[in-house]
This record gives C-alpha cells, sequence and structure tokens, in this order.
C-alpha cells in the first residue's frame, strides 16, 4: 500500500487550492479515506487522477479537432439515433397563441400559491 498524503500535501502536488481538492473528493473524482477528523488520499489515487485525459480547453486546435471527428461506437450512435426519433414523435403542434399561453400560466399560478382554487378558475373560464 502507498504512502497516505493529508489534503494540503495533494494539493501542493496537483497545483490546486485545497479547497478545490475536498471539492474533488466530495463529488467522487478523487477517492480519500476518512481517519479521524482528517482526510488522507492514497499516493496512487492521486498518480490517477494527475493522468486522466487532457481537458477540451487544454488541447491544441490539431488535437481539438481529431477528439471532435472521432467516430462514435455504434451504441451511442444507437442511443442518439433513438432520442432524435423520440423527440420527433413528440414534436406536435399546438393551436395556442403566445397570450393564451401565457395567461394559462398566470392562471395557474394564481391556483399553485393559493390565491383560487381549480374548481374558481374553472367556473370563471365556463
Amino acid at each position: 500500500m502507498g504512502r497516505l498524503l493529508t489534503v494540503d500535501e495533494v494539493a501542493k502536488q496537483l497545483r490546486l487550492h485545497p479547497i478545490t481538492v475536498r471539492r474533488h473528493i466530495r463529488s467522487g473524482r478523487l477517492p480519500a479515506t476518512r481517519i479521524g477528523r482528517s482526510v488522507r488520499i492514497r499516493e496512487e489515487d492521486v498518480q490517477a487522477t494527475m493522468e486522466l485525459p487532457k481537458r477540451v480547453v487544454d488541447m491544441t486546435p490539431e488535437e481539438l479537432q481529431a477528439h471532435i471527428m472521432r467516430p462514435l461506437p455504434p451504441e451511442e450512435l444507437e442511443r442518439r439515433k433513438h432520442a432524435f426519433d423520440e423527440m420527433k414523435r413528440l414534436q406536435v403542434p399546438i393551436d395556442i397563441n403566445t397570450a393564451t399561453l401565457k395567461r394559462v400560466g398566470r392562471r395557474m399560478n394564481e391556483v399553485l400559491y393559493g390565491e383560487k382554487t381549480l374548481d374558481e378558475l374553472i367556473n370563471e373560464e365556463s
């Protein structure tokens, strides 16, 4: 088992603020162990974090072009096609103008915030 590092040691090693390291720990991006009231990070986990692929903002224009133009796996293509088909299926034109839509929204807010009951609104509209 490797050495256990403190949050400050990891922050210096990664050139980050200690609060940022704690945020990475809280979000699960950096595994850590609590020992009493202190937090320790394994050296191997820090090394693995440092070996993550480059962020898009750190890429050269050529690397970015290659990253964007890479072919997608078949399952991702299928997932996107299914999502597109579902969006097309759900696109149903509604026969309502903007003013009516706003009015209905305001009326529903009256019910939502307890100014009127739904029955009162229905009676007013009738």
